[in-house]
């Protein structure tokens, strides 16, 4: 076989390497870069406006702004924020605080509920609902319940003329006390020294004769496990409900909770009345529309 001639040199050479420029990582890391981290901040500013920033001063001011939108929003991100947050979730002074606004939203709901005719703003009624709902989330993932005796009067709560808001605002109410009684083994996680701040917090409250006292002394006999402050009786309400879904809902909340010694009797005839539930009544079905 005859020699094959050489390969010519211009046939393999690789083109020659050109290290790149300033201008070149510029445009690959440096430009990109600046625009994402634009992006970022762009993002936070509307957060920030939105709800203002995340502390226990930031949310309350979020909760108690004049704009709807502005509050439901807060109420909203603070149920997120609040299952992260160990600090604040046990902050005694702000977990009051969002009670009494639950509780003050619960009311205005409540009047609004009773307005009708040409004077009823549905509209309103349906941005405060909304709010009560996200509030009753929020006080849920609190790891002081200070909130429970407004859970528990909120589940067994019926609004005026209105059976899907009633359906609506019972289930949050008894989701978040399954929640509440969950958040029990939260607390017992939390350092020792913070425990015992928190509880010398809710004694010198108790001591006042107001709404936050009686949350206050609610809270430290459901920490000791020796009253339930009304939300086994609540539950147990529930789980006589007509809707059955509302039923399953208590029946599984009520396995959180424990109380005096009467109070745990009605806890467990109440679960073993839903061990033999056969599904009676009919499960009020509840769209975005509504």
């Amino acid at each position: 076989m005859a020699d094959l001639p050489p390969p010519s040199p211009d046939s393999t050479a690789l083109p020659p390497v050109i290290p790149p420029s300033g201008r070149m990582i510029a445009q690959l890391f440096v430009v990109p870069g600046l625009i994402v981290a634009g992006a970022v901040s762009i993002l936070l500013g509307f957060s920030w406006l939105a709800g203002g920033p995340r502390t226990a001063a930031g949310f309350l001011d979020g909760l108690q702004n004049s704009n709807p939108e502005v509050r439901w929003r807060a109420a909203s991100d603070l149920a997120q924020v609040l299952l992260r947050d160990d600090l604040l979730a046990s902050d005694v002074p702000f977990s009051l605080e969002l009670t009494d606004i639950l509780h003050k939203a619960t009311a205005e709901l409540d009047q609004l509920a009773r307005t009708t005719g040409e004077a009823r703003d549905r509209k309103k009624f349906i941005q405060k609902r909304a709010e009560v709902q996200y509030l009753a989330a929020s006080v849920g993932n609190l790891s002081v319940p200070t909130a429970a005796p407004v859970l528990a009067e909120l589940a067994t709560k019926t609004v005026s003329g209105d059976p899907k808001t009633t359906a609506l605002l019972q289930r949050q109410a008894v989701w978040s006390l399954s929640a509440l009684g969950a958040g029990r083994a939260r607390f017992d996680k939390l350092p020792s020294e913070k425990r015992q701040a928190v509880r010398a917090a809710l004694e010198q409250r108790g001591a006042k004769v107001d709404d936050g006292g009686k949350w206050a002394k609610a809270a430290l006999g459901i920490i000791d496990g020796t009253d339930s402050a009304g939300t086994i009786a609540g539950l147990a309400q529930c789980a006589d409900a007509d809707d059955p879904f509302l039923r399953k809902q208590a029946a599984l909340a009520l396995g959180f909770w424990k109380g005096s010694a009467v109070e745990n009797l009605t806890a467990e005839k109440a679960l073993l009345k839903l061990a033999r539930d056969d599904g009676r009544g009919n499960t009020i079905e509840i769209t975005d529309k509504d």
